[in-house]
């Protein structure tokens, strides 16, 4: 994309994307409203989650859409100025994948507490190349933090990980 807007073909990329994604949207709500019950109110059932998610992709995808198809250009893009063909896009992209499935493959052994610790020290440390000190303490910080915002408070079971981690 250019700093005056994307191309003509841009948008039609960005349409077809957006038309994708709304027919997933689709499909996860035949899905979710076909097997699964909502429950109440005061007791949600396991079909909403998805369904609002549902619903949640379908009107970004729609969103997008529709800035997609205005001529102005995007303020975001024009103020930054980049573009996706950055050197170190491909990079970062390939790291990110590689976080999410060494922590996919490693949860069941490592437990959440570790999984995520590694995993936020490799994106902000490694990816993102930031001083340690912030790294270390926003890392244990998120890790333990929402661990126990997990078990403690919303009552959730996680996985631990040796030593009880």
């Amino acid at each position: 994309m250019s700093a005056l807007g994307p191309t003509g073909s841009e948008r039609r990329r960005q349409r077809i994307g957006a038309l994708a994604l709304v027919a997933v949207g689709l499909l996860f709500i035949w899905r979710s409203v076909a097997d699964l019950p909502f429950g109440t109110v005061d007791n949600p059932g396991p079909g909403l989650t998805p369904f609002a998610l549902a619903m949640l992709l379908i009107g970004f995808a729609l969103w997008t859409m529709i800035g997609s198809a205005s001529d102005a250009p995007d303020p975001i893009e024009a103020e930054t100025e980049q573009t996706t063909d950055e050197p170190g896009a491909a990079r970062h992209a390939v790291f990110v994948i590689v976080g999410i499935a060494a922590s996919a493959l490693g949860f069941g052994f490592l437990g959440y507490r570790l999984t995520i610790l590694a995993l936020l020290l490799f994106y902000l440390g490694v990816v993102e190349r930031k001083p340690i000190i912030p790294v270390l303490l926003v890392s244990f910080g998120i890790a333990y933090g929402s661990y126990a915002l997990f078990v403690h408070v919303l009552k959730v079971s996680l996985p631990s990980g040796p030593w009880g981690l």
